[in-house]
């Protein structure tokens, strides 16, 4: 195949040195540091194209960086020394004289990343040193910055920024304009990382691009809006190529304009509900919800505590050819095979009640709601959950029992509810102890009054830390579980929500040792999988230190007694 023609810069070295204008040594200079750290931006790109146009196999060289070509002498650059045989043999192959310069082994290993890297792959297995041959985690932001110094365009530059997102595993992507640039970050287990900061003279332009492929209005920057896009990218070395959709946010804000990008690959990244995060004893009670035939489960967290993942991962399990299988969504998230999804779309009229009411005349056998928000959403859903449907939908509340009095708010009838709920799943997502770099540790006094036991009952042994290494960002945490709270609307709490106060439901619970994220958390922790840190940073304050946690620590040792009070009570009324 013929080369393309190369054209060099006039301010590189080597055009310099062509030219009369500087010394070899200069060049030589200009090129490598003391130190052996290379100028990346000052090679030539028609030396590097003449000096591999003369190799015939690219496989078999040695670790070299082609600098300078100077009256039929080839200068390269080498992390390592190489013996005068290899150097001869090279000589030979390419016609040519040969110096050897020394370099940084950071140097070689950026500019092999840069010869070799694709802006569109996704692969997250890592990058090979071309070095040692091991496979080591990226540089986010000198890969980052690799990649868009080559783009061409502002376009290239954000597919850059969202391709290396992908690749470490990053949910969000926020760009936030500040005095000099506009600042990028990734959030990556749930917490943001500083990646790159973009010149001011292209922030603006960027943004603009962006708008553009969400065919958002670029002409107006004073008020929010939303868009969204759908790209392709590559899976890796194997060429697979995998849809991405993303919800793309403005904000009006002081410097221009602010964009969050919610990274939403269209394949459910769980694939069994085994991965979820459950116990063993809540596994069993949420599998046989499932598999009810009508009845009401309530999904409950904050945004970015994995109710959506648990929720489609409950609907593949369910959603064989003998059932029919509905949603209604805002937005569709993630697409699911054999099962109808429909998009909520307010300025048409099609909102979650108008959804629900549509979906119960398709002959549905479970339905899942995106989320109830308004009184007309919550009656439909639970009189669906009383003619015979399973119904599955989410809410914002701290933890399960609040979802109760949130639910009665809104509007249904108490005996409504009571009759219809089947129980509700309260989460968190916390950080998970790195593998890589987990090293034993010895719980505190500190942590065990955090978590209200002892010693004896804290299994020390296999409590863990991560020190920190590159796989995991020097954070020690890799990956991220569900912690899970989960409420079983047995006769008692049935009764409760329809005619008790939740101070009783709070004190049965207590007595009755529910599934609380206590009790997850707890386990987590002398498991080995988390830290009390990662447990304070996502769990509210009040889920381990509540007066009714108290009281379940005490009553633990003789729940029977407290429960049989209830019970007695609750034949009498």
């Amino acid at each position: 195949m013929k080369a393309q023609p190369m054209f060099s810069e006039p301010n590189k070295p080597w055009h310099q040195l062509k030219n009369g204008k500087i010394s070899i040594d200069a060049a030589i200079n200009l090129l490598v540091d003391r130190e052996g750290h290379l100028a990346l931006d000052s090679i030539d790109s028609e030396v590097s194209a003449r000096f591999l146009n003369q190799v015939a196999c690219h496989s078999v060289l040695p670790p070299v960086i082609p600098l300078l070509l100077w009256r039929n002498c080839y200068y390269l650059g080498s992390p390592v020394v190489l013996a005068p045989d290899e150097v001869k043999q090279l000589s030979d192959r390419i016609g040519t004289a040969i110096e050897i310069i020394s370099i940084s082994e950071k140097s070689y290993r950026s500019w092999f990343l840069k010869q070799n890297l694709r802006a569109d792959s996704i692969d997250p297995t890592g990058i090979k040193n071309p070095l040692t041959g091991l496979v080591e985690q990226e540089d986010i932001s000198e890969v980052t910055e690799m990649h868009i110094a080559m783009a061409s365009d502002q376009k290239e530059r954000i597919r850059v920024i969202i391709s290396n997102a992908l690749r470490n595993r990053a949910s969000d992507i926020h760009l936030e304009p500040t005095g000099d640039g506009l600042r990028v970050r990734y959030r990556i287990d749930g917490i943001l990382r500083d990646v790159i900061k973009l010149p001011i003279e292209i922030s603006r332009k960027v943004v603009v691009s962006l708008k553009v492929m969400c065919n958002m209005d670029i002409a107006e920057s004073r008020r929010p809006q939303d868009g969204r896009i759908g790209e392709i990218y590559t899976s890796g070395s194997s060429d697979e190529k995998l849809s991405l959709d993303m919800r793309v946010s403005t904000l009006p804000c002081v410097g221009g304009e602010k964009v969050v990008i919610r990274l939403l690959p269209q394949e459910n990244p769980f694939s069994d509900i085994e991965d979820l995060g459950f116990s063993e004893k809540p596994l069993e009670i949420y599998k046989r919800w499932l598999h009810q035939p009508q009845g009401m489960i309530i999904f409950t967290g904050p945004t970015g505590s994995g109710k959506t993942s648990t929720l489609y991962t409950s609907l593949q399990t369910v959603a064989t050819e003998k059932v029919n299988v509905v949603t209604v969504e805002d937005p569709v998230e993630y697409v699911l095979p054999d099962i109808t999804q429909t998009q909520v779309h307010e300025a048409a009229g099609m909102t979650f009640a108008a959804g629900l009411r549509a979906i119960l005349r398709q002959d549905p056998d479970i339905i899942m709601v995106g989320e109830i928000r308004d009184a007309e959403t919550a009656e439909t859903a639970v009189r669906a959950a009383l003619t015979g449907h399973l119904v599955l939908t989410t809410m914002h509340t701290n933890d399960a029992v609040s979802a109760i009095p949130r639910l009665k708010d809104i509007g249904p009838d108490p005996g409504l509810i009571s009759d219809a709920l089947l129980g509700v799943v309260a989460q968190r997502l916390v950080r998970k102890v790195c593998p890589h770099c987990a090293e034993s540790h010895t719980p505190t006094a500190e942590e065990l009054n955090i978590l209200g036991i002892n010693l004896e009952q804290a299994n020390s042994a296999k409590w863990r830390k991560g020190k920190g290494c590159s796989k995991c960002f020097h954070t020690g945490y890799l990956g991220r579980e569900a912690i899970i709270e989960l409420l079983e609307a047995d006769d008692m709490v049935k009764h409760f929500i329809y005619e008790g106060s939740m101070t009783q439901l709070h004190q049965y619970l207590s007595a009755k040792n529910f599934n609380s994220f206590r009790d997850s958390a707890i386990e987590k922790v002398t498991q080995g999988i988390t830290t009390v840190e990662e447990l304070q940073r996502v769990l509210p304050y009040s889920a381990l230190h509540s007066k009714f946690a108290t009281t379940k620590a005490v009553n633990s040792t003789n729940p029977a007694s407290t429960s049989k009070g209830f019970d007695q009570a609750f034949k009498a009324s």
